[in-house]
């Protein structure tokens, strides 16, 4: 990091510490919130109000159902706690004192408004010292739509047009399902967030600065996407239903369902996607004097279907068994069609076109995922949770692609015709176990952790002649990729005062090899590339509220990015004539050391600044190939620095409007070298702004607006991306006492995107 960062830094945490000083002491007040099975309620919202009704703490219980609230000497006060589907919990008022309540009960609510009075207190975009959560059952224009453009809608997310998640500007996002890891990246990660619903959804959680308990992956950042599950006992269902029309009509389905009895739960879900997709992108570049603009016309035809079926068995009042079976199915055709001009980058007269189209007449996706889960906790604190997982993931296509020349007018000049099968199959196995006790009036906390995952990619490729197809071996192979990733972890964390503190060490090794088979000259050869590496991952926070309703914090950690599984294969794929994809054998993974300094206000406004330098940056660089041709390759260029501030701030004009601004501008500085003799040095600054609004309207009418702008910004290595912005619209009203809800919503109203 450079010498100027750690100075600013330092400057910043000095300031932190010289306004606290001569604040009196804080008041500490814990407890667990649990049902009447004694099982605990993460995420309940826990307020403590004074005689006024006025806020002096809030907060939210965590996995334990724990939770520890921080305030200043004050009148009387009472607790207020809340949980979707109990009735809410008032304490008497007490006086103001240091104290360990215990076990707070709540009791199931058998009234369906109560359920509703209390969800809508809860805000829209919530944030936390570490964490903004971006409640997407709250939305009404989040429904109707996939994960994916789910996350388009989260504070400080972008996800570009070749759908790269980055966070506050920067690429190398880890994505978590449930607090669990995907173990898919790339175009396999965006197949499952595309079929996975945004009606299933709880909440979007971003962690900016991860503790040692979560994997060491993910420069950026952490996403975490919890899908909904209730707390409630007996028979509860949800039908969710939709149609949408853009160029073509799509039709969504939701349906879940859960039973709480006794020991049991049972809970399952169906969800699915039909119909079909339309995507205009393009591009244009300047290469050898030759100007090449490119427009494409992209038409999925897939269709998307889920499942999952989950049960937890409380064996008695410390030990919980469960276990989940989650399975996703992308099944249909697509198609693009290409048209590139080329002419002169001096004049603007076109001396010759390509049409191409890519007829993927054939695609499958499969993928299931099983978890098997044990979990111990006791009434000191004590916590023990292991987690057993499988998963397959198997996908496949076939491709017909034509590419046809022609002179400015139309005429034809030549054309080319090519046949394609590609296969994916990846297997992962990954057992974990996290233990955590009280210690020292802290809470320490350890794990382990082994996953292995195998994959197997197949490519055959063929020329089309007019009786047969013929074998190109060029670009026929056969890929095998291992990786075998153990890990161990220590983290403890203290309040003392006003003061917490959090420091942690992960340590990963991990063990791959990646097996490349191909024919070449009529001969069967083989090829290798084994890497092994161990490394440490420290991180620490410090985070003080020097008084009521003001919190700051310094947080650093070190992460990695690993490749991936495709990127690494080295051969050659057609895009189009013009166009080539190729993996690279010796990516080596990219590290990042990674700080931020947080302030928040009464948990409605939230500024960040962050800083990450990562070394060995890696990513997909746009190279020549021959004359008029370019290849995308995945490479370590050199390094990369992102310094980003972020602002989140609620705020409730009337009582009848809530509206969440979320504004984020960031420098990204690329110093990178594309071989002895070319090294380039570019700086770009880019904003993301979105605002989203909710409005309560007579006639039990609810509208949401939302609208964001992105700025024309740096992606990959050398690469400028166009500014792009949009506005949703929707407007919901709920029947038959709040059971039944029908909503109207608009996206991209005027294709700004």
């Amino acid at each position: 990091m450079p010498v100027k960062t750690n100075f600013l830094l330092l400057l910043l945490a000095a300031f932190t510490i010289n306004f606290t000083y001569g604040q009196e002491p804080t008041l500490k007040l814990s407890a667990r919130i649990i049902g009447e099975d004694a099982r605990p309620l993460p995420q309940a919202t826990v307020m403590l109000l004074n005689l006024k009704q006025q806020e002096v703490a809030k907060g939210a219980t965590d996995s334990s159902g724990r939770f520890l609230l921080t305030y200043y000497a004050t009148d009387s006060c009472m607790l207020v706690v809340s949980f979707s589907g109990y009735y809410e919990y008032r304490s008497s008022p007490f006086s103001p004192a240091s104290k360990e309540v215990g076990n707070i009960i709540l009791h199931p609510s058998t009234q369906a408004l109560q359920e509703v009075v209390i969800e809508a207190r809860q805000q829209l975009i919530e944030s936390s010292t570490n964490t903004i959560t971006y409640n997407v059952s709250k939305s009404i224009d989040a429904q109707g739509i996939s994960a994916l453009e789910a996350l388009k809608k989260t504070p400080g997310v972008y996800v570009n047009t070749d759908n790269t998640i980055t966070l506050n500007g920067k690429a190398g996002v880890l994505i978590l399902m449930d607090g669990r890891q995907t173990y898919l990246s790339g175009k396999e990660l965006v197949d499952l967030l595309i079929a996975l619903p945004a009606s299933s959804l709880k909440s979007i959680e971003i962690m900016n600065s991860p503790t040692a308990k979560y994997d060491a992956s993910g420069s950026s950042g952490i996403i975490n996407i919890k899908t909904n599950k209730t707390q409630a006992k007996g028979f509860n269902g949800t039908i969710t239903t939709g149609m949408a029309y853009g160029v073509y009509v799509r039709q969504n389905q939701d349906l879940s369902f859960n039973y709480r009895k006794n020991r049991f739960n049972i809970y399952g879900g169906y969800n699915h996607f039909l119909g079909n997709s339309s995507y205009l992108y393009g591009s244009d570049r300047i290469q050898n004097n030759k100007t090449y603009r490119s427009a494409t016309d992209d038409t999925d035809k897939r269709n998307r279907l889920g499942a999952r079926l989950g049960i937890d068995y409380t064996l008695n009042k410390n030990n919980t068994l469960g276990l989940l079976v989650n399975s996703n199915f992308i099944v249909g055709g697509g198609i693009t069609r290409t048209q590139t001009t080329i002419g002169s980058s001096q004049s603007p007269v076109i001396e010759k076109r390509l049409y191409a189209e890519n007829d993927y007449y054939y695609q499958r996706t499969a993928r299931y995922n099983v978890n098997l889960n044990y979990k111990y906790e006791d009434a000191k604190g004590r916590i023990l949770n292991v987690d057993a997982d499988y998963g397959s993931f198997d996908k496949g296509n076939a491709n017909l692609q034509s590419n046809i020349y022609s002179d400015a007018q139309y005429n034809p000049l030549n054309e080319n015709f090519y046949h394609s099968f590609n296969d994916i199959l990846i297997d992962l196995k990954a057992l974990k176990a996290d233990y955590s006790t009280n210690l020292w009036k802290g809470t320490l906390e350890v794990g382990t952790k082994y996953s292995e995952i195998a994959s197997d990619n197949r490519a055959r490729f063929f020329y089309r002649l007019p009786h047969e197809d013929s074998l190109d071996e060029r670009r026929t192979n056969e890929f095998g990729f291992t990786e075998k990733i153990t890990s161990a972890y220590v983290n403890y964390k203290k309040t003392r005062g006003k003061w917490a503190f959090q420091g942690g060490l992960r340590l990963e090794n991990a063990s791959s090899q990646g097996d490349l088979y191909f024919t070449l000259d009529g001969r069967d050869s083989t090829k290798q590339t084994p890497i092994h590496y161990t490394n440490l991952f420290p991180s620490f926070s410090v985070s003080v509220k020097p008084k009521q309703g003001h919190s700051f914090s310094l947080a650093y950690s070190r992460r990695i990015d690993r490749p991936a599984y495709q990127d690494l294969n080295p051969f050659i794929y057609l895009l189009d004539e013009l166009s080539f994809w190729q993996g690279n054998p010796y990516l080596q993974p990219q590290l990042t050391h990674r700080s931020s300094l947080q302030y928040v206000y009464k948990s409605a406004t939230i500024i960040g600044l962050h800083y990450a330098y990562t070394d060995q940056y890696s990513t997909r660089i746009t190279d020549t190939l021959e004359t008029a041709k370019i290849v995308m390759i995945p490479r370590n260029l050199g390094n990369q620095q992102n310094l980003s501030l972020s602002v989140t701030h609620n705020y409730s004009p009337k009582k009848w409007w809530e509206m969440t601004f979320n504004g984020t501008l960031y420098q990204l500085h690329n110093q990178i070298s594309l071989d002895a003799h070319r090294h380039l040095e570019l700086k770009q600054l880019a904003s993301r702004l979105s605002l989203q609004q909710r409005f309560k309207l007579p006639h039990g009418l609810l509208a949401e607006v939302s609208g964001s702008l992105t700025t024309r910004r740096l992606t990959g290595a050398n690469e400028i991306s166009r500014g792009v912005s949009q506005v949703d619209l929707g407007i919901q009203r709920s029947f038959l006492n709040n059971k039944a809800t029908l909503r109207l919503v608009f996206s991209d109203i005027y294709k700004g995107s």
